[in-house]
């Protein structure tokens, strides 16, 4: 069997119909969503396959965001309104390769590359939409912090991010 791909662009010949991730709503998302949000410029998707068989994917779109939406140790200085931020729109791995780290490689490459679009484009964060409090204690634990008002809106300063990533051993 061959070995799964590293992290690549979804494109039309992968097959994203077997996956599921047991959560619907992110499994509906690739398989009903993905293609045309990329295509339209919505949301960047990223996949990792074996034998073009979607097994995990992310995506990872720009946002604005009023800054009262922010946590204040995200908000700092005098910031523009809207603030320029990114969104980790989804992020899951089927439940069929799971506990092989393509979770953890997704993360990493996601990470990757919200601060590498930061530094092209701008952007004070990463924000991210959590399903339930299960993933938004999964993010918390990664240092996003929770919106006052709204636990499931989270955001992390695109500098800690970099600074996360720029301990992170290189890719294998």
């Amino acid at each position: 069997m061959p070995p799964l791909s590293a992290p690549e662009t979804l494109r039309a010949d992968h097959d994203v119909t077997q996956f599921d991730c047991g959560k619907p709503a992110l499994t509906n998302w690739l398989r009903q969503r993905a293609q045309a949000n990329q295509r339209h410029g919505f949301t960047a998707v990223v996949v990792v396959h074996d034998a073009q068989r979607v097994v995990g994917y992310y995506g990872l779109a720009p946002v604005s965001v009023d800054p009262s939406h922010l946590p204040r140790p995200v908000r700092t200085g005098q910031p523009p309104n809207p603030i320029p931020c990114l969104l980790l729109g989804q992020l899951a791995t089927d439940l069929a390769y799971a506990g092989q780290g393509i979770g953890s490689m997704l993360l990493r490459h996601a990470l990757t590359r919200a601060v590498a679009g930061a530094a092209l484009v701008g952007g004070r964060a990463l924000m991210i939409h959590t399903l339930d409090d299960k993933a938004a204690a999964f993010w918390r634990r990664r240092g996003f912090i929770s919106v006052r008002d709204e636990p499931l809106l989270l955001f992390r300063s695109i500098g800690d991010i970099a600074a996360t990533v720029a301990a992170m051993d290189p890719f294998p």
